[in-house]
C-alpha cells in the first residue's frame, strides 16, 4: 500500500490516522463556526480551534460546495487566494495546509504559495489537476466525481464510485476519497450504507482513503437528528471509519474527532 507524504507528515496504513480540520474563507459556507473572512480571525481559529486541538492537517475552502450555490470560476477563486494565504503565513501552530479548489490553476497557484496539497472535490475533472500536484511533490485528494467541473460527487452506487477513481491513472500522491453523503439527486441512504460496508475495498486502489462524514445527512437519517445533535453519530462512524480503513477524517469537530479515530485505529484497522 502506498503511503503520501505532505509537507513531511505521513498519511497512509502505516501511519495513525490523520484529522483535517476545515476552515472556510467562503461566506456562502453553510456551516458558521468554520468561516472567516478577516486572516487574523482565521488565524486565530485555525490555531486555537484546529490545531490546537489536534488537527493535522488544515483544509482551506475557497468556495461552498453545496449545490445550491453557483460554482466560482478558477478568476473567482484566484480573488480569495490572497486572504487564505495571509491566513496561512499568521498561524503559529504546525500544520499541513491543504486547499480545497477543482480548478489547476488555483491549485499551481496555492501550492506555490505555501500550500502543501490539494483536495478535488471534482476528481481530476480538470485534466491537469495531477500534473500540477506531482510537479510540486503535493499529495492531491482525488473525490469520486463525474468528469464535469460543476458537478462534484453526483455519483451514487459504490461501483460508480469506484470507476469514477479508477477513471485516470492515480498518480503516487493521490489519497482517494469516496465521497459520502448527499452529492446527488439519486443517492440513497442504502448507498451510503454500501460504501461504508464496501470501505474496504477502496483500499484495493493501493491509495490512502480519506473520508469526510461529519454530521453529514445520511447520518441524521439513521439516527434521527439535524446537524447540531449528530456528533455522536460522527464520531460513531469515525471509529468504524477509521477501523474499516480509512487514514484521514475531514471535520469540523477536530477534538471529538481525534478520539474517534484514535479508539478506532486503536481496536482495529481490518474489515
Amino acid at each position: 500500500m502506498t503511503n503520501v507524504s505532505a509537507a513531511g507528515l505521513h498519511i497512509g496504513p502505516d501511519h495513525p490516522p490523520r484529522v483535517m480540520g476545515v476552515l472556510n474563507v467562503s461566506e456562502e459556507s453553510p456551516y458558521d463556526p468554520s468561516v472567516y473572512d478577516d486572516p487574523a480571525e482565521a488565524a486565530a481559529y485555525v490555531d486555537d480551534e484546529l490545531v490546537g486541538e489536534g488537527a493535522d492537517i488544515v483544509d482551506v475552502g475557497l468556495e461552498s460546495a453545496n449545490k445550491r450555490f453557483e460554482v466560482l470560476s478558477a478568476e473567482e477563486e484566484l480573488e480569495r487566494l490572497d486572504a487564505a494565504v495571509e491566513t496561512v503565513e499568521r498561524v503559529d501552530g504546525d500544520a499541513v495546509f491543504s486547499i480545497e479548489t477543482r480548478y489547476a490553476e488555483v491549485a499551481e497557484a496555492a501550492l506555490s504559495r505555501g500550500f502543501d496539497m490539494v483536495n478535488d472535490i471534482c476528481g481530476f475533472a480538470d485534466p491537469d489537476m495531477a500534473d500540477v500536484c506531482l510537479a510540486h511533490d503535493a499529495p492531491v485528494v482525488k473525490m469520486a466525481s463525474p468528469p464535469d467541473l460543476e458537478r462534484p460527487g453526483a455519483i451514487a452506487s459504490v461501483d460508480d464510485i469506484y470507476a469514477a477513481l479508477e477513471r485516470d491513472p492515480l498518480p503516487e500522491n493521490a489519497i482517494v476519497d469516496p465521497a459520502f453523503g448527499g452529492w446527488s439527486e439519486e443517492k440513497t441512504l442504502d448507498d451510503d450504507r454500501e460504501t461504508f460496508h464496501r470501505l474496504g475495498e477502496f483500499r484495493d486502489l493501493d491509495r490512502p482513503i480519506l473520508v469526510s462524514i461529519n454530521r453529514k445527512n445520511f447520518l441524521g437519517d439513521v439516527v434521527g437528528r439535524d446537524t447540531d445533535e449528530r456528533l455522536p453519530a460522527s464520531l460513531a462512524a469515525t471509529a468504524l471509519a477509521v477501523e474499516c480503513g480509512a487514514d484521514v477524517v475531514r471535520t469540523h469537530d477536530v477534538a471529538e474527532t481525534v478520539d474517534a479515530a484514535t479508539i478506532g485505529h486503536t481496536f482495529g484497522r481490518e474489515c
